[in-house]
């Protein structure tokens, strides 16, 4: 199996335990994978594999990037999939102009690259569980509605046998105009 990448925004430390401790509340047992705290993040990008040897191309592209940091913040629990049997449960993420942009430069600064990216449209969100598995849903999702700065983002490594998954191949300070 070939190695697959993404870029992303980790979740704060905090942050991140904060919302896997919401999700255990919930007793979530309707989806297979539940996404550990370490492994939380906002995908930018999903590149897949590095069929035509392209990685330190990208990664020399991001470090172009310069924008200042912002805040994000959670927007309540939805999902992605039949409503009954949905494939994933997300943190939804309130509007933000910062993230929108930043997720655009990552995409601009693909473009003329060989790699085919997701060709999906971007719904910010953080992954809490996945792969549907049968049974009841909660009635209820109760979520604070928690701020985070967001100062990097980061070039990622899947590693589906491991735990954390994902590995920081290399990070991006955002430090633009303030």
């Amino acid at each position: 199996m070939s190695t697959h990448y993404f870029i992303g925004i980790r979740i704060p430390g905090q942050i991140a335990e904060k919302i896997g401790q919401a999700r255990d509340s919930w007793e979530l047992t309707t989806h297979k994978r539940l996404t550990p705290p370490a492994d939380m993040h906002i995908t930018l990008v999903f590149i897949g594999e590095d069929r035509f040897g392209e990685l330190e191309e990208i990664a020399k592209r991001l470090g172009q990037i310069g924008q200042a940091p912002f805040h994000l913040r959670l927007a309540g629990v939805k999902t992605f999939g039949n409503a009954e049997t949905p494939r994933i449960v997300y943190a939804a993420l309130a509007d933000s102009p910062e993230l929108m942009e930043l997720q655009q430069a990552v995409g601009q600064q693909l473009d003329s690259l060989k790699l085919s990216t997701d060709p999906k449209p971007f719904v910010p969100h953080i992954t809490l569980a996945s792969r549907w598995k049968g049974g009841s849903l909660p009635k209820d999702w109760p979520l604070e509605k928690l701020d985070f700065r967001v100062d990097a983002f980061s070039l990622f490594e899947i590693h589906p046998r491991e735990t954390p998954r994902y590995k920081e191949i290399q990070t991006y300070q955002l430090k633009g105009r303030t």
